[in-house]
């Protein structure tokens, strides 16, 4: 593997980087990419992998806690929520475009192999482009246009967890709207916001068994959690400077911060099922207690290493799928037969699978990266369909 990028020590230096927070946001990236593993291990058997789909919420609750923090009362016109939209689309759609690609080029292989006799046909297994397929014309246009998780389809299509890209990116808009609007700004507008979602979690759980939710309530999902962190973000404001909070000493955070991890992973193992819409308020305290930056625990997760993983976190869990399809086909198709079956189930080999798995994921999501996230994110950003810029193009070019 290259040299990392070097990190940008003035961005970690800023009052507005909350470092354990971005170290836990790399953490759960490889927690998503071993959840999303099909051969056996002991790892992703455990309790907390078993139930590791309410992870995700934290990124939804981490989202809302940093933009809000970053934009509160500097989006105030048309223009203002214009560039916020335009950054946004520019951080998520170029890598969900290039791994889109990907998958694409995967399903016309496995097309190919059909084709060809290289591959069977499974019973009750339908090709890609097939009627009744997942991944079909119109699951195509969807994920081009950011549509494919907004409750259109029956099932997850392609490169299945962009679906947090989708409803992320279209929650994004009723941000911009929420702070160009209706700008809460005091304590009861957020009193209010608490009770919009802990409305949601209430008619979610009507409808669905566990968190699980993904391809058609998911827009939902991510709102409730995306504005958890909008509370969370005006209870740290708040509080960060009072005289109680300043007081804590580095041995309470610790004891504070401990707990909380603590807490929190029991919730996840011990709390399946309906439980899990209960998720809010560990959510809520989670973010709130390493905003601060200031146990043990904070200074662990803002170590090298964990700083490294939050910067690729992003191509971690938009590549992974596809590593976690094609390391599975070689374990099944190529050492199976070869090892046998014993192999195949025993969880401690599973478990030593992982670790190809993983740093071939870490390897390849260095270079996305660098030169799909960056490159990508900038060639957005030099867009410009202005009617000046529009104007001046078409003077220089007669």
């Amino acid at each position: 593997m290259a040299i990392a990028p070097k990190y940008n020590t003035a961005r970690s230096q800023s009052p507005m980087y909350f470092g354990a927070l971005d170290g836990f946001r790399g953490l759960l990236a490889l927690f998503v990419a071993i959840y999303h593993t099909y051969w056996p291990s002991f790892i992703n058997g455990s309790a907390f992998f078993e139930n590791g789909p309410v992870i995700i919420d934290l990124f939804f609750v981490f989202s809302g806690f940093l933009l809000f923090t970053l934009y509160a009362g500097k989006i105030r016109s048309d223009v203002d929520a214009a560039k916020f939209l335009k950054k946004r689309f520019a951080r998520l759609y170029p890598l969900h475009l290039f791994t889109l690609g990907l998958f694409l080029v995967f399903v016309c292989f496995r097309l190919i192999m059909h084709a060809f006799g290289f591959a069977t046909q499974d019973a009750g297994e339908i090709l890609p482009f097939q009627p009744g397929a997942n991944e079909g014309w119109g699951t195509l246009l969807s994920n081009l246009t950011l549509f494919h998780s907004m409750g259109l389809h029956d099932n997850l299509s392609f490169n299945a967890p962009s679906w947090t890209v989708s409803v992320e990116f279209f929650a994004y808009f009723t941000f911009a709207a929420f702070l160009l609007w209706v700008p809460p700004k005091k304590s009861w507008h957020f009193g209010l916001l608490g009770l919009g979602v802990a409305a949601i979690y209430v008619y979610l759980s009507a409808l669905k068994p566990d968190m699980n939710i993904t391809h058609d309530y998911g827009f939902l999902r991510c709102l409730a959690g995306f504005y958890t962190g909008v509370v969370v973000s005006y209870v740290f404001t708040n509080i960060k400077g009072s005289e109680t909070v300043t007081k804590i000493g580095f041995k309470t955070a610790s004891i504070i911060e401990v707990l909380t991890v603590l807490g929190s992973t029991a919730f996840v193992i011990y709390c399946p099922g309906k439980l899990q819409f209960w998720v809010a308020p560990v959510l809520f305290v989670f973010v709130l207690v390493f905003s601060f930056d200031r146990g043990i625990v904070s200074k662990f997760m803002m170590r090298g290493v964990f700083r490294y993983l939050a910067m690729i976190s992003y191509s971690v869990y938009m590549v992974h799928m596809l590593f976690a399809v094609i390391f599975y086909i070689f374990a099944s198709k190529v050492m199976l037969p070869i090892l046998g079956a014993e192999w195949f189930v025993s969880g401690i080999n599973g478990d030593l699978y992982l670790i190809p798995y993983l740093l071939t994921v870490i390897c390849v999501s260095h270079f996305t990266y660098k030169y799909v996230e960056i490159k990508g994110a900038r060639f957005v950003m030099a867009l410009s369909w202005s009617k000046s810029k529009m104007q001046k193009e078409a003077l220089s070019n007669p």
